[in-house]
């Protein structure tokens, strides 16, 4: 299926939340909005959203999950999560790397709130493009009377980080220009990776 990422919007209330201040009831003052708002807009016109996505049918067995064409997850919650489904999907969503770039830019100018308020725009845009190709998924499958199961990334729980290796090639995700660091970490930095598992709606 193919998933359209490209009217990302990226919300000031959750620029807001990435900053810390839903978490007290400091509001920023007039001069500190505009501020948040005009790096928001410098985010929004250097994001390049893109998506790639993957499918197969797969197997649950003990603590290990297999695809149809032969890769493996060996993981017990990753096990748990698709246990009673019949397919899975990977999805990958990348915002680009310009974004980071002037971030970079902006701390080499000793510009550090600048460049904070960019980085916070700048997860929440990843954060919005993976919940929309997420949502997308989640329709497809409805409309075929299936149900999706909660998504899951490499790096949480058991399932551990370097095996993002194998799951990226698996998922094809070189075709938007992904590629992991020394430390397994997406490059560019402002990207996310899941697995999100398929039931059908009787069984829950």
């Amino acid at each position: 299926m193919n998933i359209n990422i490209a009217g990302i919007k990226i919300s000031y209330e959750a620029v807001l939340q990435r900053l810390g201040y839903l978490k007290t009831s400091e509001r920023p003052d007039a001069k500190l909005e505009t501020e948040i708002k005009e790096r928001i807009d410098a985010a929004q016109k250097l994001i390049r959203p893109k998506a790639v996505t993957a499918f197969e049918n797969i197997t649950v067995f003990g603590n290990e999950v297999s695809f149809e064409s032969g890769y493996k997850i060996e993981s017990p919650q990753v096990a748990k999560l698709l246990d009673g489904c019949f397919k899975a999907y990977g999805v990958a969503v990348t915002i680009g790397s310009a974004l980071e770039k002037k971030r970079n830019e902006l701390i080499a100018q000793k510009e550090t709130f600048k460049a904070l308020i960019l980085d916070a725009a700048g997860s929440v845009a990843a954060e919005e493009a993976v919940s929309q190709a997420n949502k997308q998924i989640t329709e497809f499958e409805r409309l075929n009377n299936n149900i999706t199961s909660k998504r899951f990334s490499p790096g949480y729980g058991d399932w551990k980080l370097e095996k993002q290796k194998e799951f990226l090639q698996w998922l094809g995700a070189e075709n938007i220009g992904l590629r992991l660091n020394d430390s397994f970490q997406m490059q560019p930095e402002k990207s996310v990776s899941a697995l999100i598992g398929v039931r059908k709606t009787d069984n829950r």
